[in-house]
Formats: structure tokens, C-alpha cells, sequence
């Protein structure tokens, strides 16, 4: 699959523009209001809509796309979704919204452009940068959201497609109405990074639910496109959101099939001198604890424990990571948990 550098910028840039005109006709044809910016919230009828929108309201079910400018694979899905509305194959029963998080990035063929918007929700004081703005303009819709679903695209190369969320009781059911065969990434005992929560972490703290699906390496490809878009029907089918005429299957890799993970190790990223990880590591890739990791200046860093790789931090030259602050870890490790041995 392609890297975001190799997909062409007019095909994103034709993917929005289709998606915003898609938006306004369907403002002219459907019981509708813009909730934020690139953002729409559908009813069955026009009081639902009001309602949901009134102080106190509640949208039935989200789903956004492109939170990571550069994880373009959720723009098609929504667009196959509100088209499917607008032809009456999806017929609404309650409040949905449809949002696209971070356009600016998307345009600019970035992950964002001042800070990472997928860490900025729910700030104290959201600052002044485009993507504390947003995260403004986006909570008017995502504290009002009983259930979310967020597609999300890794950056290099996935076995598999997965959930991730921050782990609740209700956030588990969720994943596991919209596909009971989809592995499961969750953790728990503090957030996901140290900067602000995530948008299914905001979610969940107003009281929703909120949980991300990762499609796979970022791009645009057929199979993560049905993938995400069939993981959206099963979602407005489960919530009671619509009833949908066809509720395709979705395929999981047997090695995968029913599993559960969290984190086993987290290796941090050194912040002074020259790093290397080695070559060709991927998400779900399984090692052995002393599997070499990278190289920092003369010497080795290993992993400590066997698992399964998750997010490796490649920062290459002639990349905007290059430009921008070192991360803060080299990639995560996960141990399979069996479903006995989450929180109750």
C-alpha cells in the first residue's frame, strides 16, 4: 500500500471537495444542520434534528473521518454513506452526524499542521493553534454523541485491520456489536498520551461512547474503504440509527480473528542523538523479547518482552516527523489478554 507521500494530492483534494458538495445538497434535501465546519447532523425528520442540536441534545450515532490529515482512507467511506442516505438505501431512524476532523492537514498532505488534533480534545483552555480551533469547533458535536465511531489509518503497513479505544465496559460491547471477529487493541490506568484525550476518549468522558477503527497503512485502497464502510452500516444498524438494506460481512484474518490486546511494553524514543529503527517493522508483527529495535548513536535498543509491534515511529528524511519534534516512542508491544482478564 502506499506511504502518504505517493498519493497524489488532487485525489484528496477531489475527495473533499465531492464530500463538501455532497454536504450542501444534502442540507437542501434533508432534514439537516451544520454543527461545526465540514460537519453535518441528519435526522429522520426535522424535530429530531432540532432537538438534537438543542441545549442538552444528543446525536444518536458519529462517525468522522481524517482526524489525521494524513489518514485519508475514511473520506470515501463517508462519502459512500451519505450518498447511500440521499438515495434512501440507508434510511435514518434517529440523529446521526458526519465529520470530517482536520481538513487544513489533509489539503496540506500532513498528520496536522500545529499540534496533533487526536491529542487536543478536551483541554483546560484550547489554545490558538488551527487544530485547538478545531478541536473547539468539533466538540459541539462530539459531547453530544452517544456513539462514535473514528476511522483512523496507521502509518506503515498493518496485518490487520483493529479497534482501538481506551477501555470501558460500553466501548467493548460497542466494538464487538459492530464486528465480534475484529481484534481489539484497549489499555486502561491513564490516557493514550500525555497531551490532551483523544476524540473516543472525549466521547466517553461526557458520558458516550466513543471507540477507532484503524484500517490499515494509509491511502486510498479498496479493501480498507469496504472495510471502513462496512464497519459504518453494522454501526448504524447496532446503535438502532437506520435500518440498512444490506449488512455485508466483514473479513478478518484468522490469526487475528476474536483477539484482545494491550500494551506489554512501551519503548521510548531518545531525544538526543541519532536513531535508526531498523527496517520494515509492522503493526501486529510478532517478535521475541531481545528482537533488536533500533540503533541509538553505537548502541542497541531491543525489546524486553515478546508481543506484537505497534505504531513504530519512522522519521525520514524528507518527511514534515522530520521537521517536527522527535516522538515520544519508538512503537509499543502487546501481549494478548483474554476478555476474563480485563477491568471489570
Amino acid at each position: 500500500m502506499p506511504n502518504q507521500s505517493q498519493i497524489p494530492g488532487h485525489q484528496i483534494d477531489k475527495h473533499i471537495e465531492n464530500f463538501q458538495k455532497t454536504i450542501r445538497g444534502a442540507r437542501q434535501r434533508l432534514p439537516s444542520i451544520e454543527c461545526a465546519p465540514n460537519t453535518i447532523c441528519l435526522g429522520p425528520d426535522v424535530a429530531s434534528v432540532r432537538d438534537a442540536m438543542a441545549p442538552g441534545g444528543k446525536i444518536n450515532f458519529s462517525i468522522m473521518a481524517i482526524v489525521h490529515g494524513n489518514e485519508v482512507g475514511g473520506l470515501p467511506v463517508l462519502q459512500k454513506i451519505l450518498d447511500q442516505i440521499l438515495t434512501g438505501e440507508i434510511h435514518l431512524k434517529t440523529t446521526i452526524g458526519i465529520a470530517l476532523g482536520n481538513v487544513e492537514a489533509a489539503l496540506a498532505g500532513r498528520r496536522f499542521l500545529d499540534r496533533d488534533l487526536n491529542r487536543s480534545f478536551g483541554m483546560g483552555s484550547l489554545d490558538a493553534t488551527r487544530e485547538g480551533q478545531r478541536a473547539r469547533e468539533l466538540q459541539n458535536l462530539l459531547e453530544r454523541s452517544r456513539f462514535l465511531l473514528d476511522i483512523h489509518q496507521t502509518k506503515e503497513p498493518s496485518e490487520t485491520a483493529f479497534f482501538i479505544f481506551p477501555w470501558t465496559r460500553k466501548s467493548f460491547d460497542f466494538a464487538q456489536m459492530i464486528s465480534p471477529e475484529m481484534p481489539i487493541v484497549t489499555h486502561w490506568g491513564g490516557s493514550f498520551s500525555q497531551d490532551g484525550m483523544c476524540s473516543d476518549e472525549y466521547v466517553n468522558a461526557r458520558g458516550g461512547t466513543g471507540i477507532t477503527i484503524e484500517l490499515g497503512q494509509n491511502g486510498f485502497t479498496q479493501d480498507q474503504i469496504q472495510i471502513g464502510f462496512s464497519s459504518a452500516l453494522h454501526a448504524l444498524h447496532a446503535t438502532g440509527s437506520a435500518d440498512v438494506s444490506n449488512l455485508p460481512g466483514l473479513i478478518v484474518p484468522q490469526a487475528f480473528s476474536r483477539s484482545i490486546y494491550t500494551w506489554h511494553e512501551i519503548i521510548p524514543y531518545p531525544q538526543s542523538g541519532v536513531v535508526s529503527l531498523v527496517p520494515g517493522l509492522e503493526n501486529f508483527q510478532h517478535i521475541t523479547a531481545g528482537t533488536l529495535i533500533a540503533r541509538h548513536d553505537d548502541k542497541n535498543i531491543t525489546a524486553a518482552v515478546s508481543g506484537r509491534i505497534l505504531f513504530p515511529k519512522y522519521v525520514r528524511a524528507g518527511t514534515p516527523e522530520a521537521e517536527g519534534p522527535k516522538p515520544a516512542e519508538l512503537c509499543r508491544i502487546m501481549k494478548t489478554i483474554a476478555q476474563g482478564e480485563l477491568p471489570k
